[in-house]
Order: structure tokens, then sequence, then C-alpha cells
């Protein structure tokens, strides 16, 4: 704060504003940053290295996980899990691409509430309600569990794209989110389209 000549106040009325602006979330009751889209201040099950850095990242959530490629534009490897059956789920980014992997398995992004809830709150949106699925199989043993109906699938490639309008300059000093409107252009663009996609 000093060295930005800020007192408490006017520097946690910058995070109020900021948080309004949908750039972060505070931790409930307190002054505190829990997420700077699309970062995690604290441990969470989607962990990220970044090629040329030491430090350990975390995400708020699988797509986040996902964003933080198209975010830094730097090779990337993912270390989450699987929803269903908890097995290791391993993804590796470059040049805004999927790295071929051994495996037959592809993971996935599920969303389970629709875009118009997303913000009604956003740490229960994704906490839980965005994570990684080992394989379609995986997915829909879990949808017969009765777990959960409905959500959107998207395969990393479709969330890489996705994240493409929101997150690229997200780390530019000019950076304004998209609007509504250019949002839902960005969803259609992608054939994100339906009442599951309105906002």
């Amino acid at each position: 704060m000093r060295e930005f000549g800020l007192d408490r106040a006017s520097a946690f009325k910058v995070l109020v504003d900021l948080q309004s602006a949908r750039h972060i979330a505070l931790l409930a009751g307190t002054q505190r940053i829990l997420m700077a889209f699309p970062f995690s201040s604290i441990v969470t099950p989607f962990s990220v290295k970044i090629t040329g850095k030491e430090r350990e990242y975390f995400a708020n959530c699988a797509w986040d996980a996902v964003a933080i490629h198209v975010t830094r534009g730097k090779e990337q490897w993912i270390s989450s899990y699987c929803h269903h059956c908890s097995q290791d789920i391993k993804i590796h980014l470059k040049d805004q691409k999927l790295v071929s992997q051994q495996s037959d398995n592809q993971p996935l992004v599920y969303l389970a509430l629709p875009a118009s809830k997303w913000w009604e709150n956003i740490v229960l949106t994704c906490s839980n309600n965005m994570v990684f699925f080992s394989s379609k199989d995986h997915l829909a043993e879990w949808m017969r569990t009765g777990s959960f109906a409905g959500g959107e699938t998207l395969t990393i490639d479709q969330t890489l794209r996705l994240s493409v309008t929101i997150y690229k300059e997200k780390m530019s000093l000019d950076y304004a989110r998209p609007s509504r409107e250019q949002t839902l252009a960005h969803f259609q663009s992608l054939g994100l389209t339906g009442d599951f996609w309105k906002i």
C-alpha cells in the first residue's frame, strides 16, 4: 500500500471495485484476495507448472487451469484428478494446443452450472462445479450415479478457444473484461449455443 501511496481504506476500496468488475474475488468477510482469475491464492486440486518458473500455481477450477496457459502464453503442465474416480490427470499445453498424450483417454472439462448462474456464487461455481473428468466414459459413469444432471462438457482444445477472449489480455494493465454482448458472440462463434450459454 505504501508503494502506491494508499491507506488501508483506499486500498480496500480498490479491491472492492475490482471484485465488482469480476477481476477478483475476496475471501468473504475479509480484505484478502481469494481469487485473481484465473489464479487462486490458496491450494486447490488444479495445480499448474509453467516453463521457466520454479513455483507452482493453483487455478480456481478446471477451466481456469487451462486458461492460465492462455493468460501467460507459456508452456505448462496441469496436474489434477478425475472428479469421478480421483485418477491423476496430467495435461501438457504448448502454443495454445494440447500436446498429444500417450493415453487414449482425453480429459474433459465439465461445467455443471449454466453460465447465468456462475456469478451468483463464483467461489461455489469454481470449487465444485467446473471440474476435470479423465474420459467420456468416466463422465458417463458419474452421470449414471445420479450425482448431477445436465451441464456441458468441453474438450481441452474447446476450453482453450473459449478462454481466448476472456483471458488472453488478462495480464495487461489496460485489460477490460469483454461485455455481455461480446461474451455471447464469442460463445456463439464456438458453437456454444442454447440455454446453458445464456448470460
